[in-house]
């Protein structure tokens, strides 16, 4: 365990390598000042509300169905009825850095939740400040760079907030965007329909190792925080017409109606025995699909046409957002039950994507996790038992 110094500062109170070069940082800047005006290394935090000049409230959609029970068996909880607010903050004078969007103001870290995790977004390290005119507005769209080609991320934690904000009032402001230098495809493209549909031209870009300092800055962020994939509706009604636009002129000839998403290229929850639900997923006309490697029109488009959609839980879910109305959906989570515990990172995210969206989703447990990285195995009987269940019979 760190000491009370670290404690709420580091995630879980864990030590990792990271971890400990910010403890070893931290502790250098308190020593020498010098070092932490060069690192720009804020040393205490303020409740980023406590520091907003201004702030617009704006209600996400309210979910008052209780948690699927395979999630409640997974330790996922929230209160119900299930509802946050997105405040778009807007700032004087504050400091945005490169390397995961940090907000800092007065030499204090603005921090978005109760204890942050710093390690994750604070870097010591010598920055290229510069400064931007202050006859323009800035939105922050900085994401963490490991988490840059992270499609649930970029578009709940960055894109749909921003939506909500310019179908709310915001459209037609002289608007810039501060964004990552070095970008994903998907953060290409939406960038390029912001372009499109309402005008934004101009992007401050930021690199790992450089900073801007914001005379008027403008953030978007929820109380409380999670879960991410609950959006206001004006935001996620723009979702139609954004999955047209990085689809293109994409046609989806050729493209199955049934899919069923493999995660088999993936680091963490593998389904050991893929192979072996062929024959029942091909009998009732699914498709085997890797994501990965497929041009991002083509995916988007893929899941556009989809009639049915079923996944081990992962990120590649994300795309639900785009199904039409009453898609059906069917996740599969590693059960909580075995020599493992608990799969990491388990959320109720894809079911928040499923009732905002309207879509037929059920969820199921599986066999618990086999491995380290949580590889688990789907039961036939179990795949058969979902598929009946959602009516998906043979083609």
């Amino acid at each position: 365990m760190v000491s009370l110094h670290y404690k709420g500062r580091i995630y879980k109170a864990k030590f990792t390598m990271r971890s400990i070069r910010y403890i070893l940082s931290d502790q250098a800047a308190r020593a020498i000042p010098a070092l932490q005006r060069r690192w720009l290394l804020p040393l205490e935090s303020q409740p980023i509300g406590e520091a907003a000049a201004e702030d617009l409230a704006i209600p996400t959609a309210a979910v008052d169905l209780p948690l699927p029970e395979p999630m409640t068996a997974l330790g996922i909880s929230h209160p119900q009825p299930l509802q946050l607010t997105d405040h778009i903050y807007s700032f004087d004078g504050t400091v945005v850095t490169g390397w995961a969007g940090a907000m800092i103001k007065d030499g204090v870290f603005l921090a978005i939740r109760p204890q942050p995790n710093w390690v994750s977004t604070i870097r010591a390290h010598p920055y290229r400040l510069r400064a931007l005119p202050a006859s323009r507005r800035y939105f922050n769209l900085m994401v963490p760079i490991p988490a840059r080609g992270h499609i649930f991320h970029w578009l709940f934690d960055s894109i749909v907030p921003l939506l909500t904000y310019l179908e709310s009032g915001g459209r037609g402001q002289d608007l810039g965007l501060i964004v990552n230098a070095a970008r994903s495809p998907f953060q290409q493209v939406t960038l390029d329909y912001l372009k499109a549909r309402y005008a934004i031209q101009t992007l401050e870009p930021l690199g790992k190792y450089e900073a801007v300092y914001v005379p008027h800055l403008m953030a978007a962020i929820p109380v409380p925080y999670g879960p991410r994939a609950l959006q206001s509706p004006v935001g996620m009604a723009v979702l139609d017409d954004l999955g047209r636009f990085i689809a293109g002129d994409n046609a989806g000839d050729g493209l199955p109606k049934r899919i069923y998403i493999s995660r088999n290229d993936a680091r963490l929850r593998r389904v050991r025995n893929e192979d072996l639900l062929l024959p029942i997923l091909e009998a009732r006309g699914i498709a085997r699909v890797t994501l990965k490697g497929l041009p991002l029109a083509r995916q988007v488009q893929l899941f556009r046409q989809a009639e049915a959609v079923v996944a081990p839980h992962g990120a590649g879910l994300a795309h639900s957002a785009w199904c039409k109305l009453g898609t059906k959906i069917i996740e599969f989570f590693p059960s909580p039950y075995g020599p493992y515990g608990k799969v990491k990172n388990a959320t109720a995210n894809m079911w928040l994507i499923a009732m905002q969206r309207a879509l037929d989703y059920a969820c199921y447990l599986a066999g618990p996790p086999e491995t380290r990285s949580d590889g688990f195995t789907i039961p036939e009987d179990l795949l058969l038992q979902a598929l009946q269940t959602a009516s998906i019979v043979s083609a």
